[in-house]
């Protein structure tokens, strides 16, 4: 209901922005699917950390590669047909995935899957920013982002429960099933855009956007932007801690932490809910405090939110590492759960809004592709790399190093938005800091 205090939403634009939702929802619980079935792999002795970490690792390539190529097409091809053609086919490889026992076809066909994954969030971009008004933009991208943490929420628990009773074969068969029905819905309900029969809000508010100067910026000069090559870089370093908790945290608790694996699941369900949380605070605060702060630069208000989520974000992945045991609770893993979801999630949903307003809509696919690429080259770090780390230390060691590039995130933000605010205070004569931003 938040969502419609940000303007008037039509019925289309709703079953748009649902039928995308429930999309992406699959989109994630299939890529991650395999994932959540490692720690029964591991306990049952079927592969080794080495060989799942290369089978990830395969598909976190491939994803990293094609969602930069994706985004760059998307500025050509209709991001309807590039969400669907991707979802039926991450469906149909997750679905062939399950035939074999081999290592290296394990690893051929997840990272085809991988491949399938690249147009989800591209294309779901391109179709929100179509449908949305400026005011409405960071809130509604927000919430749809949440349909990642529903699937991170439910499927940790769903899939342990279906892997006891039906085995991990059938569990990702019945995934990628699913996504291939969802992809034949999509593909009949969704629209590229706002056409002739849409209501005269959304044909007042395209004048309005017209009316707006358009920055004349090439796909050559985005990288050369203040500021760009910063936030992609913090982007990774965000996105390598996101992934190595979701990848690999159930299987530290259960393995050094000697906890269950119903435990481990609860916890990465708890991140997911805090993410829910994450991902809609950090849209509509972003949102609303742009609105109260009309003379300060947009980007700086996201990055200061930003630069909050990342200091929760350290300190309670910290206290995770270093002192849950044994003989923690379950409420407290689950508090813990739920506030590292709420640092990782609020962040991951800032940069993508700041790479899209960073370029004119003929260009904001690539600028989100080259963000993008940089946050899948964090997400490829958190498999092999991170778990061969693991394997030459512990798990402990290798959380702690995340804990350090959180605190170099931290610093970097700190700095430059000092620089920032020196320099709008030197154009604008307003005294300004990071608190007065965001608490005007």
């Amino acid at each position: 209901m938040l969502l419609f205090t940000m303007g008037k939403i039509s019925r289309q634009q709703l079953m748009i922005f649902s039928s995308v939702y429930v999309a992406y929802t699959l989109y994630v619980y299939v890529r991650r699917s395999f994932s959540y079935t490692i720690p029964i792999l591991v306990t049952e002795g079927r592969l080794d950390k080495k060989q799942l970490g290369l089978i990830i690792s395969s598909q976190s390539l491939a994803y990293t590669l094609s969602k930069f190529g994706c985004g760059i097409l998307g500025d050509f091809v209709s991001p309807r047909i590039l969400l669907c053609v991707g979802l039926a086919c991450t469906g149909l490889t997750a679905i062939i995935f399950t035939g074999f026992d081999s290592v290296f076809l394990l690893s051929f066909w997840w990272f085809l899957n991988g491949v399938a994954n690249g147009p989800g969030w591209t294309s779901i971009g391109r179709i929100l920013k179509a449908w949305c008004s400026p005011e409405q933009f960071g809130t509604v991208w927000s919430v749809v982002s949440t349909s990642m943490n529903l699937a991170g929420t439910v499927g940790p628990i769903v899939t342990t429960l279906l892997v006891t009773k039906l085995g991990w074969r059938y569990c990702i068969q019945i995934a990628g099933s699913a996504a291939v029905v969802v992809a034949l819905f999509c593909f009949a309900v969704v629209k590229d855009r706002p056409g002739s029969e849409t209501v005269n809000q959304r044909k007042n508010d395209k004048k309005k956007d017209d009316k707006e100067p358009e920055t004349n910026i090439s796909r050559k000069e985005l990288l050369f932007l203040p500021g760009f090559l910063g936030n992609c870089c913090c982007y990774l370093g965000t996105a390598l801690v996101q992934h190595g908790v979701l990848q690999w945290s159930q299987l530290f608790i259960v393995q050094e932490k000697h906890q269950s694996v119903l435990t481990g699941s609860g916890f990465l369900s708890s991140v997911d809910i805090g993410g829910f949380v994450g991902s809609f605070l950090a849209g509509y605060l972003s949102d609303y405090m742009v609105s109260k702060n009309p003379g300060i630069p947009r980007p700086v208000i996201r990055k200061t939110l930003v630069l909050y989520f990342e200091i929760l974000l350290g300190c309670v992945l910290y206290f995770f590492t270093v002192h849950i045991s044994e003989a923690s609770s379950s409420a407290t893993m689950t508090v813990v759960g739920f506030l590292i979801g709420v640092g990782t999630y609020g962040p991951i949903a800032m940069f993508g809004v700041m790479a899209m307003e960073s370029a004119p809509d003929k260009i904001a696919g690539t600028a989100h592709a080259i963000s993008s690429m940089f946050s899948n080259f964090g997400l490829l770090l958190a498999g092999f790399p991170l778990s061969y780390v693991s394997s030459l230390l512990d798990w402990q060691t290798s959380f702690l190093l995340l804990v350090t590039l959180v605190i170099i995130i931290v610093s970097y933000l700190l700095l430059k938005l000092k620089a920032e605010l020196s320099s709008f205070k030197s154009a604008s004569g307003k005294r300004c800091n990071v608190f007065t931003v965001v608490f005007h």
